[in-house]
């Protein structure tokens, strides 16, 4: 896979944490960002490891589960921003 460019850019779904999921969490970093992960990744469709984000090839696709899960796109234009998602 090669990495996102400004032409060719990566998306990831991304919602804050909610205060009742906070509530839940040991740790104190609140707010945390969750991201879209595939079904197949467990029960939960949003986790914090950045790593098991789902990427999104197309804007279409990313807009339409983030406006299912009320969640933001967001897009990745740099090498660095991909190392930051672990590819």
């Amino acid at each position: 896979m090669s990495q996102p460019t400004v032409l060719g850019p990566w998306y990831i779904v991304q919602r804050l944490m909610s205060e009742r999921e906070a509530a839940e969490e040991t740790n104190d970093n609140y707010p945390r960002v969750l991201y879209y992960t595939a079904m197949e990744d467990g029960p939960a469709m949003f986790q914090t490891n950045k790593k098991r984000a789902m990427l999104f090839m197309s804007l279409g696709s990313a807009s339409r589960v983030a406006a299912a899960e009320v969640a933001e796109v967001r897009v990745l234009t740099t090498k660095e921003e991909g190392e930051e998602f672990g590819r």
